[in-house]
């Protein structure tokens, strides 16, 4: 094999190392953008891939949900429904295989015919596993609900 191949090949190698998961804040707010479009949808087998085993989530009220809990709420009735999910003030810190991401969570939905937005600050706590970034846990906090108005 030629010098030039070999520099060829070496290239290419570095240039695929380099575009894989070369934006680990990126990869880990893309599984966010994954968890609430499915958290809209209700997608539990969806949620179900994004949620580490253990996962489990500490609600405004101090009281604590474990997977198990969680998925069982997206599987029951709800009077509510929401059309959109945006974020904003998105925060990400990544140590290795580890991340914590805070960020404020603007939903966009109704009860009955009665539509509304509400905020939350959510905080996420990610680890990197073989099959990429699971969350194993979040806490929320209310920042409001508004009235749409007519």
């Amino acid at each position: 094999m030629s010098r030039a191949h070999v520099f060829v090949l070496i290239a290419l190698f570095a240039m695929s190392c380099a575009h894989a998961g070369n934006d680990p804040k990126a990869d880990v707010l893309a599984v966010i953008d994954r968890l609430a479009a499915a958290g809209i949808h209700r997608d539990v087998s969806a949620i179900e891939q994004i949620y580490a085993d253990d996962y489990f989530h500490t609600n405004q009220d101090r009281s604590i949900m474990d997977r198990a809990a969680v998925l069982a709420s997206y599987r029951a009735p709800t009077p509510f429904s929401f059309d959109s999910s945006r974020r904003q003030e998105e925060r990400v810190l990544v140590h290795g295989d580890s991340t914590v991401v805070n960020l404020i969570s603007i939903l966009h939905g109704k009860r009955g015919e009665d539509a509304f937005t509400s905020r939350y600050r959510v905080t996420y706590t990610l680890y990197k596993s073989p099959g990429g970034w699971k969350v194993i846990n979040s806490h929320a906090t209310l920042l409001g609900i508004v009235p749409d108005k007519k």
